[in-house]
C-alpha cells in the first residue's frame, strides 16, 4: 500500500444504528418518551453522546426511525402470516400467532408503539408509521371476516357483522399488547393466542380447526409429522434447518478438539472450526490447557492460522499485530495512542469451555447440560485399559470435504447391516462377530478380530502380525471398538491404537470429515505394522462409505426417499434421529415448514414439549 498521512476515521460499527434504536427503546420503556435524552441512550447503548450524534444528527431523527422499525417489524409479521395460506381461517390464526410472538410483543415494544399512539394526535410525521399502518392492517383483517360470511346467513348484515368481528378479534390483540406494557409480569403469551383461537372459533361460520397445525409452518401439525420414524427428506436439504443445527447442537454440544498430545508444550496450539465458529486450543505457560474463539478482539482475524503449530510464549495476530498471552489476555496493541479508552484488560480473547476426558480435548461453545465425564462415566472403565491418555499422535489429522448431510454420515456409520455387502475387507476382518449394542444411550459396536483365512492383502497381513498386547484384557486383544459420541464423533479403540473421527457440517450438502490416530509410545515394529495396516483397511472402508452416503445424498433429492423401513439390527440409525428430534422438534415433520419459518416453529414446539 502507498505511504500517506494516517486519516484518524470514526470508529464505526456495522450493528451501531441498531444497537441506538435498541437502547432507545428501552429508554422509552424505562422513561417515557417525554424523558428521553441523547445522553440517556447513549448511556444505555454504553457509548459516547457523539457516537449517537454521528448516527442521528437530532432527537427527532432517532425517535422517528425508532418507531419507523418498531411500525416495520409490526407490518412484516403482519406480511408473513398473510402470505403462508389464500386460506382466511389459516391466515387469522397465523395473524395471532404473528402478533402476539414474544419475539415482537415484550413490553419495552409495546410501551414504544402506545408512546408514539399518543404522540400521534399532534404529529403528522407519527401518524404514518402508527396510525395509518394500523388501519391498513385492520382493513385487511376485516376483508378475512367478511370473505369467510359470503354466502352465508342474512346479505345485508355481512359486512357488519364481519366488521365487528374483526374490530373485536383487533381488541383482543391490543388487550395483550396493553398489557404486555402495563402489567408485564402477569402475560402469558401462550395463553393469550389460546384466547384468540376460543375467539374464532366461537364466532366463525366453520369454526376454527383446532387440530390444523399453526399456519406459520403451512402442513398439518404433529399427526402429519414422522414422529419417532425416521428422519424426512427435507432434513438433509434444508438450508434453514443447517442453521438451527449449528445454534441447537453444534453450540450447545461438546465438540471434540483433538487429544493433550496434540499440544503437548507451552505454547502449542490447535485450532477447530465448527460451522461459521473458529476454536483455537493452546497450552499456557503454566502448562494449562485453554480455549478460545480464534477470532482477534480488533477486527476479528484468526489469532492464530493454521490448524495446528507452535507460537511461542504470545500469540500475534498476523492482521495488525495485536498481542495475547497464552491465558487469552491481551498484552500489547501497536500504536496504542491511537486508540480512543482502549482497555486492554477488557479486550483478551473469548473463553470456550474445555475438558478433558481420557486424553481427548472437548469445547463447548454455550454452558448448559452435563460436563463430559459425566456424559461418558458409563463407558470410562471399559476404555481405561488402552491408556488413552498417555498416547501420542500417530500424524496430522486427516482433513476431507465431502458433498454431502453430516447426518448421512453417521446414518451410515450407525449400522453395521451394510458390512458384509458393502465392505468385504471389513467382513472378512471381524463380519462374522461384528454387532451394535448400546451402553445407557451411547451406540458401541465390536467386532474380534478371526483366524480365518482371508482373501484382501491387508486383512490377512493384519490378522497375522497383530501382536498380543499384554496391557490389555484378553477379551479387548483381538476386538475392534467403537463407540458413538453424540452428536457428529466416533472414537474407537483397536489393539494396536485407538483413534477418532467427526463430521463437521459446512451446509446443508457440505461436510468436513476429520479424523486423527494415537498410539502408546515406544511402539515395536510389529505394533507399527498392525498401525499401517488397520490404517489401510480403514482407508478402504472410508472410501466405500463415501459412495454409500454421497447414493443417500442424491436420494433425498427424489420423489420417493424411503422413510421407517428399518430393519432391527439397523436401531442404531433409529436412535440417532431420535435424538436429534429431541434437540431440534422440528425435525419431527414430515414435511418442510413454509420458508423462513423453521426457528420460529422449532421454538413452539420445544415449548410444547417442555409443558
Amino acid at each position: 500500500m502507498s505511504s500517506v498521512t494516517p486519516v484518524r476515521m470514526s470508529r464505526l460499527n456495522v450493528d451501531r444504528r441498531g444497537q441506538l434504536i435498541e437502547a432507545t427503546i428501552e429508554v422509552i420503556y424505562c422513561d417515557g418518551l417525554s424523558r428521553l435524552t441523547l445522553a440517556k441512550v447513549a448511556r444505555q447503548a454504553g457509548l459516547s453522546t457523539s457516537i449517537v450524534n454521528f448516527y442521528f444528527k437530532t432527537k427527532e431523527q432517532l425517535l422517528l426511525e425508532t418507531l419507523q422499525t418498531v411500525s416495520r417489524e409490526y407490518e412484516t409479521a403482519v406480511d408473513r402470516a398473510f402470505a403462508l395460506s389464500s386460506d382466511p381461517t389459516k391466515t387469522l390464526r397465523a395473524l395471532a400467532e404473528a402478533m402476539l410472538d414474544p419475539h415482537l410483543c415484550t413490553p419495552a415494544r409495546a410501551a414504544v408503539w402506545y408512546a408514539f399512539m399518543g404522540e400521534s394526535q399532534a404529529r403528522g410525521d407519527y401518524i404514518g408509521a402508527v396510525r395509518v399502518r394500523e388501519l391498513a392492517i385492520r382493513q385487511r383483517v376485516e376483508v378475512l371476516f367478511t370473505t369467510l360470511f359470503q354466502g352465508t346467513g342474512d346479505a345485508q348484515s355481512k359486512p357488519i357483522h364481519a366488521a365487528a368481528l374483526a374490530r373485536a378479534f383487533d381488541a383482543l390483540i391490543d388487550s395483550v399488547w396493553e398489557q404486555s406494557m402495563m402489567e408485564p409480569d402477569t402475560v402469558d403469551l401462550g395463553a393469550a393466542r389460546k384466547t384468540c383461537f376460543d375467539y374464532l372459533e366461537s364466532v366463525l361460520p366453520l369454526g376454527l380447526d383446532a387440530s390444523d397445525e399453526p399456519s406459520h409452518s403451512g402442513y398439518p401439525p404433529t399427526a402429519d409429522g414422522a414422529g419417532d420414524g425416521m428422519l424426512s427428506a427435507w432434513t438433509y436439504t434444508s438450508h434453514e434447518l443447517h442453521d438451527l443445527e449449528i445454534s441447537e447442537l453444534f453450540r450447545r454440544e461438546w465438540m471434540l478438539a483433538g487429544h493433550v498430545s496434540d499440544v503437548p508444550m507451552p505454547g502449542d496450539y490447535l485450532t477447530l472450526e465448527v460451522g461459521p465458529e473458529r476454536v483455537l486450543v493452546v497450552r499456557d505457560d503454566q502448562e494449562t490447557l485453554r480455549a478460545f474463539h480464534n477470532v482477534c478482539r480488533h477486527r476479528g482475524s484468526r489469532v492464530v492460522p493454521k490448524s495446528q503449530g507452535h507460537c511461542g510464549h504470545v500469540m500475534r495476530c498476523p492482521f495488525h499485530g495485536w498481542t495475547y498471552s497464552l491465558d487469552g489476555r491481551l498484552k500489547s496493541v501497536p500504536r496504542l495512542q491511537t486508540f480512543e479508552n482502549l482497555e486492554l484488560s477488557e479486550h483478551g480473547l473469548v473463553p470456550l469451555e474445555l475438558e478433558v476426558w481420557q486424553g481427548l480435548i472437548f469445547i463447548r461453545f454455550e454452558p448448559g447440560g452435563d460436563a463430559v465425564a459425566k456424559q461418558l462415566h458409563i463407558i470410562e472403565e471399559r476404555v481405561a485399559s488402552y491408556r488413552l491418555a498417555e498416547m501420542i499422535s500417530l500424524g496430522e489429522a486427516s482433513v476431507s470435504e465431502v458433498r454431502y448431510n453430516w447426518k448421512f454420515f453417521h446414518d451410515v456409520d450407525n449400522e453395521g447391516y451394510h458390512v458384509p455387502s458393502a465392505h468385504p475387507a471389513l467382513q472378512e476382518l471381524y463380519g462374522r462377530s461384528y454387532r451394535d449394542d448400546f451402553i445407557d444411550g451411547i451406540p458401541v459396536s465390536t467386532g474380534t478380530v478371526d483366524d480365518q483365512p482371508a482373501s484382501a492383502w491387508s486383512v490377512a497381513r493384519y490378522k497375522s502380525l497383530l501382536p498380543d498386547m499384554a496391557h490389555l484384557p484378553d477379551e479387548s486383544r483381538r476386538l475392534w471398538l467403537y463407540f458413538g459420541i453424540f452428536p457428529n464423533a466416533i472414537i474407537y479403540f483397536y489393539p494396536e491404537k485407538a483413534g477418532y473421527y467427526m463430521s463437521l457440517p459446512c451446509g446443508p450438502d457440505r461436510t468436513r470429515v476429520v479424523s486423527r490416530e494415537y498410539g502408546l509410545p515406544n511402539a515395536s515394529r510389529q505394533v507399527r505394522a498392525a498401525q499401517y495396516l488397520s490404517g489401510r483397511i480403514d482407508t478402504l472402508t472410508s472410501r466405500e462409505d463415501d459412495a454409500l452416503v454421497r447414493w443417500l445424498q442424491e436420494a433425498a433429492g427424489t420423489s420417493v426417499f424411503p422413510l421407517d423401513n428399518l430393519a432391527d439390527i439397523e436401531a442404531g440409525v433409529l436412535q440417532f434421529h431420535q435424538r436429534l428430534k429431541e434437540k431440534i422438534p422440528v425435525m419431527s415433520r414430515r414435511r418442510a415448514p413454509a420458508a423462513d419459518s423453521i426457528a420460529d416453529l422449532n421454538v413452539r414446539l420445544k415449548a410444547e414439549v417442555s409443558r
